[in-house]
């Protein structure tokens, strides 16, 4: 089966997976639209990937790990730096990594 990728965001984030061919979008403006519009894209049995930025989770909060808590492995919910980056305190990445092999794999940075 083919799945279909969603994107939640700031305007410009939205327009450049617009460009690439994403149909399923939402340009965040509302917190409670916002989680409605990620309710029906979880709920959307074409849907395999949301992509949604972090400053949107943030301005989500506790209700954003509420509604993607109760959703099945499909579709895939995935953070990503919008158009001014983004640097979380802690690599969330390489936490998932650990919990989910159980070890700490490194990575260096650049200049190492």
């Amino acid at each position: 089966m083919s799945y279909k990728i969603a994107v939640i965001g700031d305007p410009e984030t939205v327009i450049g997976f617009s460009l690439a061919g994403v149909s399923h979008t939402h340009v965040y403006r509302d917190k409670n639209k916002a989680l409605g519009q990620l309710e029906e894209f979880l709920n959307n049995r074409e849907i395999g990937l949301i992509l949604i930025t972090h400053r949107v989770v943030e301005s989500l909060g506790p209700e954003f790990h509420q509604v993607v808590g109760k959703k099945g492995l499909i579709p895939l919910v995935l953070k990503i730096p919008d158009k001014t980056g983004y640097s979380p305190e802690k690599d969330e990445l390489s936490d998932l990594v650990r919990r989910s092999v159980g070890i700490e794999i490194p990575v260096k940075t650049e200049g190492e």
